[in-house]
Parts: C-alpha cells; sequence; structure tokens
C-alpha cells in the first residue's frame, strides 16, 4: 500500500514539475496574485508600457497618520510584474514613461491608483485604512448593494479568508467563518454532505436548508459540482428583510455564491496542485485479539478459546485488528488550471480542476472532474451580456463501511474460509450483519453525477440608472448509480445487483428592472422582477438477486432470478413577483421594503400564491453633523428589520390523495396485489411562513469593525405530517400546524492588530442560537429515532424544549452486584427501569458556535491559522455503548476499559467506570445519559504556512509553496472518534464516519 501511495505522488510530483517548465507564451505573462507582491522592475518586452522615453520617478507611501508603509507594493496598472515595494521608511523608485498609471497596494489599506505626469518626479502617496472596505460592493437578492448602505443583516465571505486553505467543498468554506451559520459535518467521507443551519433550525418534517444562488440563478442540484477556487465571495442573507427577498424560498436563509470574473489585461494563467495525506485522527482502544479472547474466556467459560489458538493470539500469528484492516493513509490530488484576461469591452475566464480523493477506508474514492466558463462583453453601450457555465463529472466509487462493524467485530474470529473463499461471520459479538473487510472486498458500487448549470444575462442600459437584464438558467443533473453484492460476503448470502437513474432538470427566467438615482441629498433605488421556474424530476430502476453469476457484476439484470422494477415521474414549478424599494437621506438614514408574491403548483389552486413582505430601516450616526469634527468612528450604525418568508418544500402532489399498492395472501402463501389510502388529500395546505425581527449595530472605529445582531424567528402554520390512527385504516396527511421559535444572538469582529513589517489580520466570529418547539399540531411530543434493540425512542419533540432534544433513563451508578441503577420517576433507584421514568435531557445542536481566522504576513512568508469551536449540544454515543455492552446485535465487549475498568476486573469496586457483563440481570440501555456526551469542541481547522518566490527569482512565474494541515487538534471531552460527525437521525454516534486529519503540500503558479 505504501508503495502504491509513492508511486502517486512520484506521478503527482512529475505533473506539478512539468507544468512548471517556462514555456513562453506571450499571451499567458500573467500578472500574479499574493506571490507576486515583492515583485522588480523587469526589462523591457513586447509588452512594455505605451511609448515614450522613460524617466525615473521616487516617492513615499506613508498611512494617515504619516507613518511610512513598509512592503506597499507600487506597480504599473495592467503590467503587476513591472513593479517595486517599498523600503523600511516607505520610500521607492521607478522608471516609467509618462502617463503610466501607477497602482500602490498593501494589505489592510485601500489600493490607490495614480497618473504620472510629464513634469512631476515625486510621488507622496498617502494610503487610506481599508476598515473592511466599506464601498465595496454586496451582492444582494436581484441586484448589488454598497456595504456601507446595508439594511439588513448579510455576511460576507471573501475568497481571501480561505485561498491559503485547502477547501474542497462549499460547506468547508462556510464552517466558522460567518456568526450565525452552522455547519455540521455528517460524515469524514469524502464528497459527504454537511447539515447547514442559518439561525437554527425552521422545519420540523421539510428541510431547513439554505438557498443557494449561483451567479443569479437557484442550484436545485446542490453545490456538489461548484470547484471552490472559482469562488469569488459568497455573502449569506440572514435576516428577513434580506430573505424575504427570496419568498417561499427564503425561510431557511439564502447564501449568494458569485463566481470569479477575467480582469482587463494580458492573460493570466495560473496552475494550482495539492496533494494531501489524511489519517484517521483517533481510535477507540479496543481490545487485542489475546485481551479478547481473555475476555471471553474469563466471561464465557475457559473453553470458549482454547489454549493452542490463546498463545497465538499472544504471539501475534493469529488475530484481526480491525481497524488496521479496514484504514489506510489516503492520498488526495486537487489540481487546477485557470486563464483569465480580456479587453475593456470583453472579458474571460476559463477554468479546469480535477479532484481525486481517497477515502480513509479501504476501496473508497471520490473524484471531481469540473470545468468553468465565465464571459462578460459590453456589445454596444446600451447592451452588455454575460454568460456562464460549469459542468461537473462526480464519481463516488464504493460507498464508507459501516464503523459499527468495524468497532464490534471480534478481532479473534477467523477472516473466511480457505476452502470456499467465503467470508465468515461473527461468531463471538455481532450477530447481524455481514463481514466489513469482506463487504469491501467484494461489493462494489459507482455512483455518478453529470451536471451542467448555465445562465445567460443580457443587461440592457435603457436611460441613467435605469436597466432591464433577462437572465435565462437551466440546470442539468443525471445521476446514474450501479451496485453489486457478491454471495462471498457470508455464509449463505444472495448476490444481487441494482441500476438506478435519476434526471433533474431545472429552468430559471428572471426579468429585473431597476432604477438607481441621486437627488441631492436624496439616494433611491427600486427593483422589479417577474420570474417563472420549473423541475422535472425522472427516476428508473432495476434490479435482480439470486444471480447466475457474479462475472459481469451489475451489467446483466438478465442473470437475476428474481427482479424488481420501477420509475417515477415529478414536475413542479413556481412563478414569482418581485418588489423592492430603497432609500437613503445623505447616507444617514436608510429605508428598504420589498414583497414577494409566490405561487406554487404544489398547492391546490385557492392556496397557491403566498405574500412575503419585509421592511428595514438603518441610521449611521457616524454620518451626522456633530459627529463631523471626529476621526475616530468610520461608522455607528443602528439597524432594525422585520419580514416574512416562507417554505413549500413539500414533495409534488403531497396534498394529493393518492393509493399506495400492498399484497394480502388471504390465508394462503400467494399474494394478490390490492390497494389503500396511504396518503390522504389535504387541498387546504398551505404555505408555512416564519415571522422574522432583526436589530443590528455595525461599528467601525481605531480599525476594528464591529458587527452585533438580535433576532427572532417565529416559524407558524408548520408543514406537519400527522398520522390517521391504524384503527382507521392508517397512513397520513399533512395539516398547516405547529409552531417553532429560534432566538440568537451574533458577533462577529475583523481588524488589524499589526500593521508594520509583520501585518496580522484576524476575524473572530460568535453566534448564540435558542430552538425552541411551541406546538405540535396539537401533540403532547412526539418520539423519534426509535431502536427496539437498543431501548427504544432515542429522541423526543416535546413544546418547550429545543429539537434534537434525547430522551434517556437517568444513571446512576452501579448496584452491589454491578447492575446498572437507574432513578425512576419518583426519585428511587432500580435496576429495571420503565418508560415512565424516561426524562428529557440535552440537545443535538449547538447553542453556541465560534470561528477564529488569523492571517500572518511577514515578507514572503505567510501564516494561517483557523480555529472553529461548537459548545452547548450532546452527542448520543452509541458506538460507545455497542463496544462496551452486551445487548441487542452486540454480543460481547470490545472496548478495552469496559473489561479492564469494569465491575468484574476491578478490586476497588468503587474505581469500576463500566458495569458487570457476567451479570445476567444487568440492564444497559443506549438511551442513558450514561452515553450522553458533551460534544463541545474546539478545533484547529487549519493550519497553514506559505512562502512566495517572486517573479524576479524564478523568472518566469510567481510560485507560492505552501504545507498546512487540517483538523489537525481538537480538544473535547467527547469519547468518541468525532464530536462533530453523526450517523444517525440528529446527533446519534452509530458508527459515524470521522473527519480525518489530513496534510496538505501545494504549490502555486502564476504565469
Amino acid at each position: 500500500m505504501k508503495n502504491q501511495i509513492i508511486k502517486k505522488i512520484r506521478w503527482a510530483a512529475v505533473i506539478v514539475v512539468i507544468s512548471s517548465l517556462p514555456l513562453h507564451l506571450p499571451a499567458q505573462r500573467a500578472a500574479s496574485s499574493q506571490a507576486d507582491e515583492y515583485t522588480v522592475q523587469t526589462p523591457p518586452d513586447e509588452n512594455t508600457p505605451p511609448d515614450g522615453v522613460k524617466k525615473k520617478i521616487e516617492g513615499t507611501v506613508t498611512d494617515e497618520q504619516g507613518i511610512p508603509i513598509i512592503g506597499a507594493t507600487v506597480s504599473v496598472k495592467g503590467h503587476p510584474d513591472i513593479g517595486v515595494t517599498t523600503d523600511i521608511n516607505g520610500k521607492f523608485a521607478l522608471e516609467v514613461t509618462p502617463r503610466t498609471i501607477l497602482v500602490i497596494a498593501y494589505l489592510g489599506y485601500n489600493t490607490q491608483e495614480t497618473r504620472v505626469g510629464q513634469r512631476n518626479s515625486t510621488y507622496n502617496i498617502i494610503l487610506k485604512e481599508d476598515n473592511q472596505m466599506l464601498e465595496e460592493v454586496v451582492v444582494v437578492g436581484y441586484g448589488t448593494v454598497k456595504k456601507s448602505d446595508l439594511t439588513g443583516s448579510v455576511s460576507t465571505v471573501g475568497s481571501r479568508s480561505f485561498e491559503t486553505q485547502p477547501v474542497k467543498s462549499v460547506s468547508q468554506i462556510l464552517q466558522g467563518r460567518t456568526a450565525g451559520v452552522e455547519v455540521t459535518n455528517s460524515s469524514g467521507m469524502p464528497g459527504a454532505g454537511a447539515k447547514v443551519r442559518i439561525r437554527g433550525t425552521t422545519s420540523i418534517n421539510k428541510s431547513s436548508d439554505p438557498l443557494y444562488v449561483i451567479d443569479g440563478i437557484i442550484s436545485s442540484s446542490g453545490l456538489d459540482g461548484l470547484n471552490p477556487q472559482d469562488i469569488q465571495s459568497m455573502e449569506v442573507l440572514k435576516d428577513a428583510s434580506s430573505t424575504a427577498i427570496y419568498g417561499s424560498r427564503g425561510a431557511n436563509g439564502v447564501i449568494l455564491v458569485t463566481t470569479r470574473n477575467g480582469q482587463e489585461g494580458r492573460a493570466k494563467v495560473t496552475f494550482d496542485a495539492q496533494i494531501g495525506l489524511a489519517a484517521v485522527r483517533k481510535d477507540y482502544d479496543l481490545l487485542s485479539p489475546y485481551e479478547y479472547a481473555l475476555a471471553l474466556n474469563d466471561i464465557r467459560g475457559s473453553q470458549t478459546i482454547s489454549a493452542a489458538d490463546l498463545e497465538a493470539y499472544k504471539n501475534g500469528t493469529k488475530g484481526i485488528n480491525w481497524v488496521d484492516l479496514m484504514t489506510r493513509t489516503a492520498l488526495t490530488q486537487d489540481y487546477s488550471i485557470g486563464i483569465s484576461g480580456g479587453t475593456e469591452k470583453v472579458k474571460y475566464l476559463l477554468s479546469g480542476n480535477v479532484l481525486d480523493q481517497e477515502a480513509v477506508t479501504i476501496n473508497s474514492k471520490y473524484k471531481r472532474y469540473g470545468f468553468r466558463a465565465n464571459i462578460n462583453a459590453d456589445l454596444r453601450p446600451w447592451l452588455s451580456i454575460s454568460t456562464r457555465l460549469n459542468t461537473a463529472i462526480i464519481h463516488q466509487e464504493n460507498g464508507a463501511p459501516s464503523w459499527f462493524h468495524v468497532l464490534n467485530f471480534s478481532p479473534t474470529m477467523e477472516l473466511r474460509d480457505p476452502e470456499t473463499g467465503i467470508y465468515n461471520n461473527d461468531p463471538y459479538n455481532i450477530g447481524t450483519g455481514n463481514n466489513p473487510y469482506g463487504v469491501a472486498m467484494e461489493n462494489y458500487s459507482d455512483s455518478y453525477s453529470y451536471n451542467v448549470n448555465a445562465n445567460l444575462t443580457l443587461l440592457f442600459k435603457i436611460a441613467k440608472g435605469l436597466t432591464f437584464s433577462v437572465q435565462g438558467g437551466y440546470d442539468y443533473d443525471h445521476s446514474p448509480s450501479y451496485s453489486f453484492s457478491s454471495k462471498l460476503v457470508a455464509p449463505g448470502a444472495i448476490n444481487s445487483m441494482n441500476n438506478s437513474s435519476s434526471l433533474h432538470r431545472y429552468w430559471q427566467n428572471t426579468n429585473n428592472l431597476s432604477y438607481q438615482g441621486e437627488f441631492g441629498d436624496h439616494t433611491l433605488s427600486a427593483t422589479a422582477v417577474w420570474e417563472i421556474s420549473h423541475s422535472t424530476d425522472t427516476g428508473l430502476s432495476a434490479g435482480g438477486s439470486n444471480l447466475n453469476n457474479e462475472s459481469v457484476g451489475y451489467w446483466n439484470i438478465g442473470n437475476a432470478a428474481v427482479r424488481t422494477e420501477s420509475n417515477s415521474y415529478v414536475e413542479s414549478s413556481l412563478a414569482s413577483g418581485i418588489f423592492r424599494l430603497g432609500y437613503d437621506y445623505k447616507k444617514r438614514y436608510f429605508l428598504t421594503a420589498s414583497l414577494r408574491a409566490d405561487g406554487s403548483s404544489k398547492f391546490q389552486k385557492n392556496h397557491r400564491w403566498g405574500w412575503f413582505p419585509s421592511a428595514a430601516v438603518a441610521w449611521d450616526i457616524a454620518q451626522e453633523k456633530f459627529m463631523e469634527n471626529q476621526h475616530i468612528l468610520k461608522q455607528l450604525k443602528l439597524r432594525a428589520s422585520y419580514g416574512v418568508t416562507g417554505n413549500e418544500a413539500i414533495s409534488a402532489y403531497s396534498t394529493l390523495g393518492m393509493l399506495s399498492s400492498t399484497t394480502y395472501g388471504w390465508g394462503t402463501t400467494t399474494g394478490y396485489t390490492g390497494y389503500w389510502g396511504n396518503q390522504f388529500a389535504t387541498p387546504d395546505l398551505t404555505w408555512e411562513k416564519t415571522y422574522q425581527y432583526d436589530v443590528g449595530l455595525d461599528l467601525s472605529l481605531f480599525g476594528v469593525d464591529l458587527t452585533v445582531d438580535w433576532f427572532k424567528k417565529r416559524t407558524v402554520d408548520l408543514l406537519f405530517q400527522k398520522q390517521v390512527p391504524r384503527y382507521n385504516g392508517g397512513g397520513t396527511y399533512w395539516v398547516n400546524q405547529g409552531k417553532l421559535n429560534n432566538t440568537g444572538v451574533e458577533f462577529s469582529l475583523s481588524t488589524f492588530p499589526v500593521k508594520s513589517t509583520v501585518v496580522w489580520e484576524t476575524s473572530f466570529n460568535a453566534a448564540y442560537v435558542k430552538n425552541e418547539v411551541i406546538d405540535l399540531a396539537g401533540n403532547d411530543f412526539v418520539l423519534s429515532a426509535n431502536y427496539s434493540d437498543l431501548g427504544g425512542a432515542m429522541q423526543i419533540m416535546k413544546p418547550g424544549y429545543p429539537l434534537g432534544s434525547f430522551y434517556v433513563y437517568q444513571w446512576k451508578g452501579f448496584d452491589e452486584n454491578g447492575a446498572n441503577l437507574y432513578q425512576k420517576a419518583d426519585g428511587t433507584l432500580t435496576t429495571s427501569p420503565t418508560s415512565d421514568d424516561l426524562v428529557i435531557k440535552g440537545q443535538a445542536s449547538p447553542k453556541w458556535t465560534l470561528g477564529w481566522n488569523n492571517t500572518i504576513t511577514w515578507k514572503n512568508w505567510t501564516l494561517n491559522l483557523f480555529f472553529n469551536a461548537a459548545t452547548g449540544y450532546n452527542r448520543l454515543n452509541i458506538s460507545r455503548f455497542t463496544t462496551a455492552s452486551m445487548s441487542g446485535v452486540s454480543r460481547f465487549i470490545t472496548l478495552r476499559d469496559a473489561y479492564f475498568k469494569g465491575w468484574d476486573y476491578v478490586t476497588d469496586k468503587s474505581e469500576a467506570l463500566y458495569p458487570s457483563i457476567s451479570n445476567t440481570d444487568n440492564k444497559s440501555y443506549a438511551n442513558s445519559d450514561f452515553w450522553l456526551e458533551d460534544a463541545s469542541f474546539i478545533k484547529l481547522k487549519n493550519i497553514s504556512l506559505s512562502y512566495n518566490i517572486p517573479r524576479k527569482v524564478a523568472k518566469f512565474a510567481g510560485i507560492q509553496l505552501t504545507v498546512s494541515a487540517q483538523d489537525l487538534l481538537t480538544i473535547t471531552k467527547y469519547k468518541g472518534m468525532d464530536p462533530e460527525v453523526y450517523s444517525s437521525y440528529d446527533g446519534l454516534d452509530y458508527g459515524a464516519y470521522p473527519i480525518p486529519r489530513t496534510f496538505t503540500f501545494a504549490v502555486k503558479l502564476r504565469f
């Protein structure tokens, strides 16, 4: 395995070296990014600035207090390879031709431009502090606005905050970088999704995922095909005044993704290569084969394991270490190439990406191939065109193994029958489930996704300040999947195969009439939008079992003796009318109001339309007259907003009465097909609505930008699915009943604590969210996560408690025989609790989420430290329960402490940490607070060190070399493998796949 990894790294190194060779393409002598900040003047070539006699100019770059800025870049516009950096006194000297435009830039300050005159040879430049660029343009729904003019709660995540980190998905960009956005990775498997919540969970039966909008087009097929390196910025719309513009789709928050554009100038060619090595960060301390054999003989009798086998386990000639057998050091290769440039009227960007990511478990891999083309063109003074095309192919090779089986299969069993080659079942512990190694080696699956996301926008400039845009977008996703299961995985196993295919097609047309004008001290903006969208989903599946042979795997369904097939068709449409008005007076007083009407085909005729208004006001006190003479506060803005958003996230046809087929034998062995009313018509069902209030403060002083928000989200008329009692025929139906509340506080801060030869940029954010169920459609409570073999329901929904609350017995120690003691409802203790003794305790979602990002720059070096934390939540550690208990399908223990620190082994019983496993009267329940653990954590999500090699040294390109580590350090009390992940329902660790620790080596070339 090590040789394979070495070979892969060798090939990757060859690719990097070949790509680094100087190709001398005149059109591709690109400007560099950070790697070129310290370049000096290069000899003139065919791309020398305008003809003329060069003259020497000199000058000084200082801040507003007159302090020299060391290391500022002074370069020629359009030719960033021609330039110098300021010395220790802030001085610079450069030879250029007259009329040349100089660009002066330094991290943490606004970039300035100045034109070189015919006579003047001395230029003293004063750079103003960036202050998080209050004048930068922020993307909002169906438009843009200056950051200083925002009235709503909008957070921006720019590419600078993650460009030195090897992120592989959009969720990794969001995690920890903006207040109020909770990102929980459900699995460490490559390509696995993440749970993203903006200001809490707002729905019970339907999705609480935010809406993703890529370059103005709603992404209906997910963001898996998007290369993070193509992202310029992401705006997170959080309060209702920002999200209500998306009406029925905005109840869970909106994330706007803006991809990169080409810039005017010569063609820039970039190449990025990353090689990563990942491994499991933390293991359970499990019994070795010899210790396991001793425990078996101790508990089940001395003849369970023979003396000869016991000796073999002791000297290591027999036995299985399941974790070592099922895991590996995984290799990740990530390559990206980009070409961008353009003229004043036409700008382009082309990029390609290849990601090949092995899982830390054997025989699993994730691949992604992507291509993007972005083109902007001014065809006429009154007409501009913009087009975006993104294509991706995703291949998931085999899925994740069952970590429950990896942790619990006996280390003293024989792996497979040497004569038949069939893998053995576990004779001592796991009563159900196939040998995990056999499953990984003999079964295989391939899942694909072919995705195309395209849009075209025509912008008509009708008059001064008045524009009309027509945008069309198309989202296509074809996802075929193939799987094969061999009869070799277990004795008596029946082989099978399955082929399935789903096809998703979505189109959107958006027509936007916008006006913006200034009238003295008054600024007015107005937007009117008419938008229609349509989605069609089809599915086809065919499978079979008891195959005649296994030679063709999943390809020939004719091999199957028993066959099944199904198909499906679903379509839905949405029509929307939108109006938004914005006004400000002297940039002091701001008002924004919007109204959106949505009509959905998912609801029946009289309830299809929903109305979603919003309003926001803001007052920037720093712009008042009485603040004119102070130079401390750059901004002191108070904000308040209110709005209504909706949720129509039910499946198409859910409001119609539907029959389902079933079979019944009528007392015979023959099944007869019949139909029953499984889904009942609900013609009065309408929109789920969320009312949100927000009060915020934006403060900028002494170079520190601070934002604080308080919010309350009240969701009413929940889309709630109720059960028809079985005595009345059974089935389900939808109602608009139930209420949820989410209340919280958000805090974010960004600043430059140090600005000298060393520049330290830091940003910190924190958010507190309290989630509470108010009403459950008249139900007193609803139980969930029911595992009859583990003790029953693990979780409960009940008014007055948060979603994801756990329903557990209260563990109170051991009795005199080592049996578990539990507290009854009346306060007494018992070894045999009943359902009346269950209590509500803990919650699955964090109360607090925090992120801290630091970038430190010194000369050509850049260090990044990114921390992520979550507190105030729990995980029900069923994985630890199964390794330490003899209950349900787990018939013996594998956890080392459960034996050596258990009641049966320790001499001093007061030191026992686990109950007796020899006491047959002992009762262990997974839904006990003994296994309910505090999962709060602090993670060093990324640490990276980069070195920039200037173009003057490398000659052919600017080079950035980076070494980094992800999930290097985790501080937590959680006893499982990873406090962040979960595998079942909401917060249950039942064999969850841990996030690995990864070391990454990267090179960036800027030609």
